[in-house]
């Protein structure tokens, strides 16, 4: 079984950002993820529209809006014009909102928010009337059925996810015993309404850096182990498969975190001090978010993973030197797997 890769760029020099997409395709990548979180950065959209008029061949798309910021109608349209424009490349990632839902002063949403939300998209891609909120919704352009994925990480939503969803954006983390533990909540759900996990396009958030060694990855990587911890903790952190020892330092994180510094590696260090202090975090969140160190490395830790049940990851690629990691990441890792596939 093949391995997929994805990336989501975080967009933090607009005038950069076509060639970075077009770099992103040309390199062999699977997804390309657009962020969607208005205060922090440019309008994804407009990104997206840059998407698609500099790749061929990626799919793209928000990773991940939420129902918070965007009415259903709104989302659809938007979505529904950039797989015109693409050509039918786009997806459409939701989650409970995470630094848009806490800039623009709401709280996540809840799961059950969230599927009313999907199906209502859905259902207005499909060119279907859809009730909302108590109110009767329809668009008047033609279908675009573009598949809807869910960002999921606690054991309410990958059931759900499961349930409903055309894929899954895995937020788990992928060391092995939560790997099986994921795909079991995921199956659980699939199950419950005659599908299976081969009905799902699944794929596993994490984080990827190259460098000297393994240590040198996770230091440069703190700041996206600190946000993966804290989007844990948006709603509660029980279920998340955080050892009790390593609890009190991961509430505290939740705690102090600063959604103004969200993913900004080199302009605001808070986050990564914030998660240095921690020591257990650290060690914990490292291990099981972080693909790091040297090619070699990699690919060890990327199989171990695809032997325990991931094969297809995405990476936010949020730190200064994005191409430089694109095209190594593509020359150095992903060709040689790509190559000796994962036997399923």
């Amino acid at each position: 079984m093949r391995f997929g890769f994805g990336v989501s760029l975080v967009c933090d020099d607009l005038a950069a950002f076509p060639e970075w997409v077009r770099t992103v395709d040309e390199c062999g990548f699977d997804v390309l993820g657009l962020t969607d979180s208005p205060a922090l950065y440019p309008e994804t959209y407009v990104t997206g529209v840059l998407a698609a008029q500099n790749t061929s061949r990626v799919r793209f798309g928000p990773r991940v809006t939420n129902p918070l910021t965007r009415h259903p109608i709104v989302a659809a349209q938007a979505i529904g014009s950039l797989d015109v424009l693409s050509g039918g490349r786009t997806l459409y990632g939701i989650g409970a909102g995470d630094s848009a839902a806490h800039t623009a002063g709401a709280r996540p949403a809840r799961v059950a928010d969230i599927e009313e939300y999907l199906l209502a998209v859905r259902g207005l891609l499909r060119g279907e009337e859809v009730g909302y909120r108590g109110a009767p919704l329809r668009m008047f352009t033609p279908p675009r059925p573009v598949p809807i994925y869910v960002a999921a990480a606690g054991p309410k939503m990958l059931r759900m996810a499961g349930r409903v969803a055309d894929g899954v954006i895995i937020g788990t983390g992928i060391i092995p015993e939560v790997i099986e533990n994921t795909l079991g909540h995921i199956r659980s759900g699939a199950e419950s309404v005659g599908r299976s996990l081969s009905d799902l396009d699944l794929w596993w958030l994490c984080g990827a850096r190259l460098a000297d060694s393994r240590a040198e990855a996770e230091e440069r990587m703190l700041t996206l182990s600190a946000a993966l911890i804290n989007a844990h903790g948006q709603i509660t952190l029980g279920g998340k498969l955080i050892p009790d020892d390593v609890l009190p330092e991961a509430q505290y994180l939740v705690d102090h975190y600063d959604f103004d510094a969200h993913i900004k590696h080199e302009s605001a260090r808070s986050n990564a001090d914030l998660l240095r202090s921690l020591p257990k975090l650290r060690e914990h969140a490292s291990r099981r978010y972080v693909v790091g160190g040297t090619p070699d490395e990699c690919i060890a830790r990327l199989r171990e993973a695809g032997e325990a049940g991931a094969r297809q990851f995405w990476w936010t690629v949020s730190f200064a030197d994005k191409m430089e990691f694109v095209r190594r990441f593509s020359a150095e890792v992903m060709a040689p797997l790509h190559a000796q596939p994962v036997v399923a």
